[in-house]
């Protein structure tokens, strides 16, 4: 699977839409609080009755038995909540994939997971009370971006934001915002990037993603998509450039032999440093290129194949 300089165009940094994406993007209240708040509840207890069961020493086939039974149940009522919803050639499963503590799968968003045949379009779609119960439950683990306490308006400027949501075992580096079309009745949010296990250094995007807020509902989608270009000379040659402070540092610190030279730690934040120059970059040569057009039809795309269209 695609997989993880926060810069706005600036078509999207004017206050009307700054205000119309908070208003859009506030939680929603009265409708729907009742069975969203029975799905967290039911969602709270089988989490704890597993926990309580792994600690009173439970095997593991128990575990994934009595697991596998909860999330039946909660994606039923997850059902109801969402309402019938489907996308043409994709198939749907229950998110979490497993609510036993410990487990990476186990902090994903509730909701249904879509993902299409070649495991390259992924669409996850949750109830926006139950959406938003578990992002504040998320903005509260160390370290967490304060972007992620702030809502789901501040969430999605936030690169945690898709890693926590749809990154699965990456993380997601965001190189730019792409401007794309609201429909009436919703907010929507894109952006290129790459998910990756390591540092993007000077790698291309190889995704976007975007989230749309509407009937309800959020939805938070990511797919692959290729730009057409092998690389960007001008952005290699900034990047080059910062790693060799890194680089330069690193050598540095091996010849002290001292595991806790300070140079290490410093080399690191210049590698950091590098790769923001390569996304820095990269957000000034896109504009006007076509691979950047390229980007916002795939990302209009997706918004399209979550309305339904």
């Amino acid at each position: 699977m695609t997989r993880p300089a926060r810069r706005l165009p600036n078509l999207l940094n004017g206050p009307a839409f700054v205000l119309a994406l908070g208003l859009a993007m506030a939680p929603a209240s009265g409708a729907g609080a009742g069975p969203a708040d029975d799905y967290i509840a039911a969602r709270d207890k089988a989490v704890a009755a597993l926990a309580k069961a792994e600690k009173a020493g439970a095997s593991p086939e128990n575990l994934e038995k009595r697991d596998a039974a909860e999330r039946k149940t909660l994606e039923r009522m997850m059902g109801g909540l969402i309402g019938p919803l489907r996308f043409k050639g994709f198939s749907a499963s229950f998110s979490p994939a497993t609510l036993l503590d410990g487990s990476i799968e186990s902090g994903g968003p509730d909701g249904l997971l879509f993902s299409d045949a070649d495991a390259t379009t992924y669409l996850l779609v949750s109830p926006e009370p139950v959406f938003a119960n578990w992002l504040a439950a998320r903005a509260k683990a160390e370290g967490a971006d304060p972007a992620l306490g702030r809502g789901i308006a501040a969430a999605v400027g936030s690169e945690e934001f898709y890693t926590l949501a749809i990154g699965a075992e990456a993380a997601f580096s965001r190189y730019m915002d792409l401007p794309v079309t609201a429909a009436d009745g919703e907010t929507v949010r894109a952006a290129l990037g790459l998910f990756s296990q390591d540092l993007p250094s000077n790698t291309l995007p190889e995704a976007v993603v975007v989230t749309r807020v509407a009937n309800g509902r959020v939805t938070v989608g990511n797919a692959a998509v290729e730009l057409g270009i092998a690389s960007l000379p001008v952005c290699d040659k900034a990047w080059k450039a910062a790693s060799a402070k890194a680089e330069a540092l690193r050598t540095a610190a091996e010849k002290s032999k001292k595991e806790d030279d300070p140079r290490w730690e410093q080399a690191n934040a210049a590698d950091v440093d590098a790769s923001n120059a390569f996304r820095t970059c990269f957000a000034k040569e896109a504009q006007g290129q076509p691979f950047l057009a390229a980007a916002v039809k795939r990302a209009e795309a997706l918004l399209a194949t979550a309305r339904g269209q």
